[in-house]
């Protein structure tokens, strides 16, 4: 689905595959996820959300994960976004809303919404996710996938810096949103 050299995109579907299982081991209690929760998202839900994410982007950079239908990647996704929208609206007042988990994998679950729409077209060609780019699409959906791009860049380097300076969970847990968040803005910028 991505367009990489085959080591590239093995090594790239390889990475995120321990992420998925590090978030499947924090889903299941085996391992401590410090910085999943936030009062306003679970620990539980934002694990699984960061396996399912991981999943995907494996997925991407392997020759057989186009075998998976759009229309599949499309409802998870779709249903991932109304998760956490509902989410961020059940929050009590004086929560923090808008930098909570839940915002961060609403905004994961809609630029993925944004890479499976644009790998469901025509066969890969100059590295663009399907053929296509957001320069084809107008003004709104490429400032959109700016924006993502952006923020899963800023994520990266905050998610980072606290991996660096956090403490033993907090490594962990930050280093894993910095390689999504990384993962996440890689794959938009070429469909600018």
């Amino acid at each position: 689905m991505f367009s990489s050299p085959a080591w590239l995109g093995w090594s790239v579907a390889g990475l995120f595959t321990v992420l998925a299982i590090v978030s499947l081991a924090q889903v299941l209690g085996a391992l401590p996820c410090a910085a999943c929760g936030d009062g306003v998202t679970g620990d539980r839900e934002s694990a699984v959300a960061h396996a399912v994410m991981a999943v995907a982007m494996a997925l991407m950079f392997v020759p057989w994960g186009d075998s998976v239908p759009a229309l599949a990647w499309q409802a998870v996704f779709v249903a991932m976004a109304a998760w956490f929208a509902a989410t961020l609206f059940r929050a009590g007042p004086g929560m923090p809303r808008w930098r909570s988990a839940a915002t961060h994998h609403l905004l994961g679950a809609v630029a993925m919404l944004a890479m499976v729409g644009a790998m469901d077209g025509a066969p890969a060609a100059s590295g663009d996710h399907g053929g296509h780019s957001a320069a084809s699409a107008g003004f709104l959906l490429p400032a959109v996938l700016a924006a993502l791009v952006v923020y899963f860049a800023a994520d990266t380097a905050l998610s980072g810096w606290r991996a660096v300076r956090g403490g033993t969970g907090g490594r962990a847990s930050g280093a894993a949103r910095a390689v999504m968040g990384a993962g996440m803005a890689a794959m938009l910028v070429p469909m600018l």
